[in-house]
């Protein structure tokens, strides 16, 4: 069960990122055009990212130890996870694919960046924390 829970813990902040990215461009599609989402979903993906290594470093405390590295890790999953939703959801309404392979690659260069930097904000707040 122990392992479960670690699982858990691991896949949480990942499917939260991934939800927040896709919220956000279906909330964006309500009102915008799809160049302009295209032009915006760096943006988003790197917003939920950092979010993503930070929440993975915050709920999993001193599980891992090469803190940093995971934290990328959870960006580039979160990235790819996000990209085929995205480009399923957008082949099946409109036809075709929001998301190509430049911008797949530009993607997951963001994306590996800011869970990066998000990881190391949350081993910085850990560092502080009294608890």
């Amino acid at each position: 069960m122990n392992n479960y829970y670690n699982f858990g813990k691991f896949v949480q902040p990942i499917l939260t990122g991934v939800f927040g990215c896709v919220l956000l461009v279906i909330f964006f599609a309500g009102f915008m055009s799809f160049g302009t989402i295209g032009k915006l979903l760096p943006f988003v993906i790197g917003f939920n990212t950092a979010l993503t290594g930070y929440n993975l470093l915050h709920r999993t405390k001193n599980r891992f130890k090469c803190k940093r590295i995971w934290g990328l890790i959870s960006g580039i999953i979160t990235v790819v996870i996000t990209v085929l939703i995205l480009n399923v959801l957008f082949f099946y309404l409109t036809g075709g694919y929001i998301v190509y392979m430049t911008d797949f690659l530009l993607l997951i260069s963001i994306g590996s960046v800011f869970s990066w930097l998000g990881a190391i904000l949350a081993i910085k707040y850990l560092n502080l924390d009294p608890k």
